[in-house]
C-alpha cells in the first residue's frame, strides 16, 4: 500500500462518525431539573417570607438561590465547626418564631398545627441535645449539620417533618396511655 492510499484510509475513518456497537440504546433524560425550576419551586415553598423576599430582592437574587446559599454556608459552618450556635439560633429558632408569629396574626389553623408540633418537637430535641452530644460527637463528626438538616425538614413546607413525628410521638404515647384523661371515681 502507498503512502497515498494509508492517508485516505486514515482520512476516510476520521470523517466518519463512530458507530455504537449493538442496539441503539434510548438517550436517558436528565436527572436533575433545569436549576431555574428548582430555585422557584424553593421560591414558591417560601413565597410567605416577606423577610427573605425583600433580602432577596435587595441583593437581586432569587429567593430560592438565597434560602440554599444559607442553608450552604450554615452547612459549610457547622461542618467546620463555626458558628454552630449562630446557625441553630438562625435555622431551629428565629425563622420558625417568625412564622409562629405570623401564624398567630392570620390566626391560621393549618399552619397553627405545623408550628405548634415543630415546637414541640424542638423542645424535645432540646432537651435530649446535651445527652445526644455527649453520645455522638465522637463518632458522628457531622452532629451538628445533620442536627440543623433535621430542622430545616421538620419545618420545611414540602415534608412537614414536624406533624411526621409529632404525629407519631402522639400515637405512641396514646396506646401506652400517657395521655389519656384520668378517671374519674364516682362517690
Amino acid at each position: 500500500m502507498s503512502e497515498e492510499q494509508v492517508q485516505q484510509i486514515d482520512s476516510n475513518i476520521e470523517n466518519k462518525p463512530a458507530q455504537p456497537l449493538g442496539p441503539k440504546r434510548p438517550q436517558k433524560e436528565p436527572q436533575l431539573e433545569n436549576l431555574d425550576e428548582i430555585f422557584k419551586r424553593i421560591s414558591d415553598d417560601f413565597s410567605d417570607v416577606a423577610p427573605l423576599q425583600q433580602i432577596a430582592q435587595k441583593f437581586n437574587v432569587n429567593p430560592g438561590q438565597l434560602i440554599l446559599g444559607i442553608i450552604f454556608v450554615a452547612f459549610t459552618l457547622t461542618i467546620f465547626g463555626a458558628g454552630n450556635l449562630l446557625v441553630k439560633i438562625l435555622i431551629g429558632i428565629l425563622y420558625p418564631a417568625y412564622m409562629s408569629v405570623q401564624c398567630v396574626k392570620q390566626k391560621d389553623n393549618a399552619k397553627s398545627k405545623i408550628w405548634l408540633s415543630y415546637w414541640v418537637i424542638y423542645l424535645l430535641m432540646f432537651l435530649l441535645d446535651r445527652v445526644m452530644w455527649f453520645a455522638f460527637h465522637d463518632l458522628l463528626q457531622l452532629y451538628f449539620p445533620i442536627k440543623n438538616m433535621t430542622l430545616i425538614w421538620m419545618y420545611y413546607p414540602k415534608t412537614r417533618g414536624a406533624i411526621i413525628i409529632f404525629d407519631k410521638l402522639v400515637l405512641q404515647l396514646n396506646k401506652l396511655g400517657i395521655l389519656e384523661k384520668p378517671k374519674q371515681k364516682h362517690e
